[in-house]
C-alpha cells in the first residue's frame, strides 16, 4: 500500500531503498567538483555558500560539496534544488538525479 502511495504532485513516492541511496551519498572535495562541473574551484566554494550544497565542518577546514547538490545546480533546475534546501528526499524530482550520479565518470586527475 505505501508503494502506490502518491504525493500531491501526481508522482510516485519514491521506494526506502531510493531514498537511502540519497541519504549515504559521499561528499566530494572541490577540485573534483570543479572537474565536473567544468568550472574554477572559486565557482565551486561560491555556489556551496550561494546553493548550500556543502559544507565545510570548521571555519578554515575545506569544502566537502554533495555530488546531488553540484548535479542539481549545474542543470540549473531551481525547482528540484527547492527540494533539495527542503530536505525532501523522497521527492521524484530529486531522485531523478540519482540515476545520473550513478552514471557519472570517475574523476582522475591530470599527471
Amino acid at each position: 500500500m505505501l508503494e502506490s502511495t502518491k504525493n500531491s504532485a501526481n508522482a510516485q513516492v519514491a521506494n526506502p531503498q531510493k531514498v537511502q541511496k540519497v541519504l549515504d551519498r559521499k561528499p566530494i572535495s572541490v577540485s573534483i567538483a570543479a572537474g565536473r562541473a567544468g568550472v574554477v574551484p572559486e565557482t565551486i566554494v561560491r555556489w556551496c555558500k550561494e546553493h548550500g550544497i556543502g559544507k565545510q565542518l570548521r571555519r578554515k577546514a575545506p569544502w566537502r560539496v554533495d555530488p546531488l547538490g553540484l548535479a542539481i545546480v549545474i542543470a540549473g533546475d531551481g525547482e528540484t534544488l527547492d527540494a533539495y534546501r527542503r530536505c525532501e528526499w523522497d521527492n521524484p524530482l530529486i531522485i531523478r538525479y540519482l540515476a545520473g550520479l550513478d552514471r557519472a565518470p570517475a574523476f582522475t586527475p591530470n599527471n
